[in-house]
């Protein structure tokens, strides 16, 4: 009697670890999708200034150049180029290839990524292109002022520390207006070119 109630006790504790076994077993299971692989962190959103320059922004562009007479163009002159700006990873950012003929040379090319820094609550960027020496530099940090996003953003030409402002306004559905700005300080800057951005056709080439 004694040895059938220690094998009935041996069975019951052995019951009562399987079912511990299969509820730990099934929390893993739980815990992991199908597949066996560990749960994904969730995917931040943008933020909506991010979202409200990819709207503003976003498409295949025509682009016309005009120089006004400074050191870079001492004549002044005209340009024609083609720009896509498109929404980045995840639409955290905002992407631009830009390629253009005249004003910056008979084959200019540039890149650049911008987003939005939450922390400091500004605009960042970088750009790149074929007229920067060292090939990118820090592409300033901008803001909306009423209906313009306006930049500023520091360089250096011929060893000189030269500023730069950069305005983007005129937003229409299919079309907008760069200038950029340009001097030794803040306060004595003079505009030097502007360019402007018509939406092309769907299906038009770039």
């Amino acid at each position: 009697m004694r040895t059938i109630q220690g094998l009935g006790a041996i069975l019951v504790v052995s019951m009562f670890g399987c079912l511990a076994l299969a509820a730990q077993d099934a929390a893993k299971k739980e815990a992991k999708p199908a597949g066996g692989q560990a749960m994904s962190m969730p995917m931040p959103k943008p933020a909506p200034e991010m979202t409200k320059m990819i709207k503003m922004m976003a498409g295949n562009w025509k682009v016309a150049e005009m120089a006004e007479p400074g050191p870079m163009s001492p004549s002044g002159g005209t340009g024609e180029g083609m720009a896509k700006l498109w929404p980045g990873p995840g639409g955290m950012s905002l992407m631009e290839t830009y390629h253009s003929k005249g004003v910056m040379g008979p084959n200019f090319s540039g890149a650049g990524t911008f987003w939005w820094d939450s922390k400091a609550q500004v605009y960042k960027g970088i750009w790149c292109d074929t007229m920067t020496e060292g090939g990118c530099d820090n592409a300033g940090t901008s803001k909306w002022d009423g209906d313009k996003l306006v930049g500023m953003m520091e360089s250096e030409m011929n060893g000189q520390k030269m500023y730069m402002r950069l305005t983007y306004s005129d937003f229409k559905p299919d079309s907008f207006v760069f200038t950029m700005d340009s001097g030794p300080s803040p306060t004595q800057m003079k505009k030097f070119m502007t360019m402007t951005y018509t939406r092309m056709p769907a299906g038009g080439k770039m």
